[in-house]
């Protein structure tokens, strides 16, 4: 009696569902249940630590976005300050502020699209219509030339660029909003340039007609370089106004 009580005692069972399951097998379930659980709980905290260092690396990357377009419009703003004093320097009171903003604006747009230096934009408008947005082209006669506006464009290449770049130019009077003007034409200048393989030779056909310079180059004959040195001219015109306020800023600082 004694030996099967002990026999009971070792095998002390725990009823599940109407089976008998014994310590040992209890043990093992719960030791496999704890082995689950860690597994799971190790699992989650990888996911957890994973979507964790994720969002970090999208805030990083957001603060590093934000960092570049502010320097990028701390840039943007630097360089049409720039355009601004020198337009300041040479025509004082000639413009409004308004109006000199929004050719700063239109200027260091279209010279960062077309790759110019924003400066010599200016040196091109000051030859052409000395800034006068309503400037009309005269030949050295006193004929008048057919071309208007900021950048001396004519009805029918202003056409045919704008068809290019998907604008539209009903007539002579849209060439007189800088809008319009500045943009047609740095895309006529950047065509002919790229046309004559030459900055050059682009420029004088600017202002000569690209048929012009083809006819003197076929005949071998000089070309009037007049038109070209002037722009150079007050191209480093602006650049020394720029140098000089560039100097005043830094020595007072």
């Amino acid at each position: 009696m004694s030996a099967a009580r002990s026999t009971l005692a070792v095998r002390v069972g725990l009823l599940l569902h109407g089976n008998k399951i014994w310590i040992s097998e209890f043990l093992s379930i719960f030791l496999l249940s704890s082995i689950l659980m860690t597994f799971f709980t190790l699992t989650l905290l990888i996911v957890l630590d994973e979507t964790t260092i994720r969002s970090y690396d999208r805030r990083i990357l957001a603060l590093s976005n934000s960092g570049e377009t502010a320097l990028a419009t701390l840039t943007d703003l630097s360089s049409k300050a720039k355009i601004i004093d020198a337009m300041r320097v040479v025509l004082g009171d000639r413009l409004s502020s308004q109006t000199y903003y929004q050719l700063a604006d239109l200027v260091h747009r279209n010279s960062t699209t077309f790759g110019y230096d924003p400066l010599l934009l200016l040196a091109v408008i000051d030859v052409e219509s000395q800034f006068s947005a309503q400037a009309r082209g005269q030949y050295k006669s006193g004929a008048a030339s057919g071309a208007f506006g900021l950048m001396q464009l004519k009805l029918e290449t202003a056409q045919k660029i704008a068809r290019s770049l998907g604008m539209t130019v009903r007539s002579s009077s849209d060439l007189f909003r800088p809008d319009v003007n500045i943009p047609l034409g740095v895309a006529y200048l950047t065509q002919l340039i790229a046309q004559f393989r030459s900055f050059k030779l682009g420029l004088l056909a600017y202002n000569q007609g690209p048929g012009v310079i083809l006819e003197q180059l076929a005949a071998e004959r000089p070309l009037s370089k007049d038109y070209y040195d002037r722009v150079l001219r007050r191209f480093y015109r602006f650049r020394a106004i720029t140098d000089s306020l560039g100097i005043v800023k830094d020595s007072s600082k």
